[in-house]
């Protein structure tokens, strides 16, 4: 094994656990606040290097912080969605609405601005701008309403820390252990490619593991919560979040194929960009959302 393979499995590791860390220190610390600047971090950084691979608002830099910064606003949006006394109707409340404002004015400023820009094509730079946010701040912003007070879990006889939180925390973990049980399983049985076009690297042994492994953590849940759901609908979740991560995965292969890149960035040492690190969650997060709304919490 090189030296260059080695350091980078070293910068790999100490990113995956720093990034691992944060997340849940916010989750086991119910800090509401924390979990918002990480993911309005991801979401400023991540739509950032969507218009850098696209090649979007390239001609101005200022123009591309500011969307950037925009799709983070959505968090600030969500925020005070999520911090609403539980018994307000946060559609009419005052604040919620004047905290939508900034992004609502930005949306028109900037449809009204690509008329007077002129560029050769204002529908791929338009659709291309907004899809950013669509792709990667909405998925996140939904992670974070599913920390309001209305979906906390009454944990009494566990009497633990995080109730307000505790939704993300099979969310994560699922998503974590489909990408290592996928890279375990790959590694040591994979012989069928699940997509060679978009990732050639993809088995589907490699996958099928994936699915295993976030299930066998489903029933894990359900052993350590029996309260909160029933099994069969811990591991239907697992089953979700982890087919969900998989196909995240492949999208942003295809998106930087599409445009001849090899990684979104290279903010995370060993990792590349940020969209290189929560691709998987920008697609779990939906369909988890809804089935932890609908199903779960009926």
């Amino acid at each position: 094994m090189g030296q260059k393979h080695l350091t980078n499995l070293l910068a790999r590791t100490i990113t995956g656990i720093t990034y691992i860390s944060v997340i849940l220190l916010g989750i086991f610390t119910e800090n509401i606040a924390l979990l918002g600047v990480l993911f309005f971090i991801f979401s400023a950084l991540g739509c950032f290097e969507f218009q850098t691979i696209t090649k979007i608002n390239r001609y101005t830099l200022v123009l591309k912080i500011l969307h950037s910064l925009m799709a983070g606003c959505i968090f600030f949006i969500v925020y005070k969605f999520v911090t609403l006394p539980q018994d307000a109707a946060p559609i009419h409340n005052r604040a919620a609405i004047i905290a939508a404002l900034p992004y609502i004015a930005y949306v028109l400023f900037y449809l009204i601005g690509e008329m007077y820009r002129g560029r050769p094509d204002p529908i791929r730079e338009v659709s291309l701008a907004f899809f950013s946010h669509l792709y990667i701040a909405v998925p996140l912003a939904l992670l974070m309403l599913l920390c309001t007070k209305e979906l906390a879990v009454s944990w009494r006889q566990y009497a633990l820390p995080f109730e307000q939180t505790f939704w993300l925390l099979p969310i994560f973990v699922f998503v974590w252990l489909n990408d290592t049980g996928a890279y375990v399983v790959g590694s040591l049985l994979g012989k069928h490619k699940l997509w060679e076009e978009i990732s050639p690297k993809k088995t589907k042994e490699g996958t099928a593991g994936g699915v295993l492994v976030s299930a066998m953590a489903g029933v894990t849940f359900y052993l350590i919560y029996p309260d909160v759901t029933s099994i069969f609908n811990w591991i239907i979740l697992s089953a979700l979040v982890s087919s969900f991560s998989t196909w995240g995965d492949l999208f942003e292969s295809y998106l930087k194929r599409a445009v001849g890149v090899k990684d979104s960035g290279n903010i995370l040492p060993g990792h590349g960009g940020i969209l290189d690190r929560i691709d998987s969650l920008l697609f779990a997060a939906v369909p988890a959302y809804i089935f932890i709304n609908i199903i779960i919490l009926i």
